[in-house]
C-alpha cells in the first residue's frame, strides 16, 4: 500500500517543519511519520494476506460435474469403510504398517510425516507410538481452514501432544506448531476415502491435502495407507488439483509397482 508520500514530498514538510517551527521539532516530526507509515505497512500486510486467502479458496471450483461425480463415489466409499468391524479394522491397520515398515523408504526415512486417524480410517495412533520408539521424528497436521492448507508440528508423546481439533480430528498443541522445517520430511503418509488403481487418491472434498501436497508431489515419496475395501478398479474422474500417491499400502500389500524410483528418497 502507497503512503502518498514520495522522498521530495517529505523533504518539502521537513523543510516547512523546520522554517516555521525550528529543528527541535524535527525529531519529533520523523518520528511520528516513522510510526504512521509502520502502521500502514500493518494493516496493508494485513490485508494483502486475506486477500490471497480468499482468492486461493474461490480457485477451488465450487459444483463442477466431477465434483458432483465425485461425491456420489466419497459417499459409497465411506459407507463400505464403516461398515468394517472395528477388531477388523483395527487388525488390518496392524497389518498396513507391518508391510509400511518392510520398505527401505520407511526405514530410510529419520522423519515421517502421518495423520492422526478419525473414526473408520486406518488406525495410526498406535503406528505412531512406535514411530516416536524406534527413533522417527514424527510429524502431524493441522487444519489451516482460512487458506484450507495444512500446517505441521513435531510431536514426541501423543498421549499429551495432541488436542481436539477442526473437524474432530486431533491437531498438536498450539504451542508445538510450525516449528518444524518442511524441508526435513522425508516421507508423507496420507489418509483418504478412497484410491483408484493408478494412485488417484479421494479426500474428503476440502482440498486441504491437495493443496498441502502440491509443493511435495516430485520431491519426496506421498503414500497413501488404505483398507483392500477402499480401493476402486475404476479410475476416479479427474479434476486440476487432485494429487495422486506414489504408493498405496493396504492390508494385502501395495497397490502400485515397487519400483527403484519409489524405494529411494530424493537428495536433500
Amino acid at each position: 500500500m502507497s503512503t502518498g508520500l514520495g522522498f521530495f514530498e517529505i523533504l518539502l514538510i521537513l523543510t516547512i517543519v523546520l522554517v516555521f517551527f525550528g529543528s527541535k521539532e524535527i525529531p519529533h516530526f520523523i518520528r511520528e511519520i516513522a510510526r504512521i507509515m509502520a502502521v500502514l505497512r500493518k494493516y496493508s500486510d494485513k490485508i494483502r494476506r486475506e486477500f490471497d486467502d480468499a482468492v486461493r479458496v474461490e480457485e477451488i471450483p465450487v459444483k463442477s460435474g466431477v465434483n458432483i461425480e465425485k461425491e456420489k463415489i466419497r459417499e459409497n466409499f465411506i459407507s463400505i469403510r464403516r461398515q468394517l468391524p472395528l477388531d477388523e479394522r483395527i487388525e488390518k491397520s496392524v497389518a498396513i504398517y507391518e508391510y509400511l515398515k518392510s520398505t527401505e523408504i520407511f526405514k530410510s526415512a529419520a522423519s515421517v510425516m502421518i495423520y492422526v486417524s478419525t473414526g473408520s480410517e486406518v488406525a495410526t495412533r498406535e503406528s505412531i507410538r512406535d514411530m516416536i520408539n524406534i527413533g522417527k521424528r514424527v510429524v502431524v497436521p493441522y487444519c489451516i481452514k482460512e487458506s484450507r492448507n495444512l500446517g505441521i508440528a513435531e510431536i514426541r508423546d501423543i498421549d499429551n501432544d495432541l488436542v481436539a481439533g477442526s473437524f474432530g480430528i486431533a491437531e498438536p498443541q498450539e504451542n508445538l506448531k510450525d516449528h518444524f522445517f518442511k524441508s526435513d520430511i522425508q516421507l508423507i503418509l496420507c489418509p483418504g476415502v478412497a484410491f483408484d488403481m493408478q494412485g488417484g487418491r479421494m479426500g474428503r472434498g476440502k482440498s486441504f491435502y491437495d493443496n498441502f501436497l502440491r509443493e511435495f508431489k516430485g520431491r519426496i515419496p506421498v503414500w497413501g495407507l488404505a483398507f483392500g475395501c477402499q480401493v476402486s478398479k475404476e479410475p476416479f474422474p479427474f479434476d486440476y488439483h487432485d494429487i495422486a500417491m506414489d504408493q498405496v499400502v493396504t492390508e494385502n500389500g501395495f497397490l502400485l509397482p515397487r519400483t527403484s524410483k519409489i524405494e529411494q528418497i530424493p537428495a536433500g
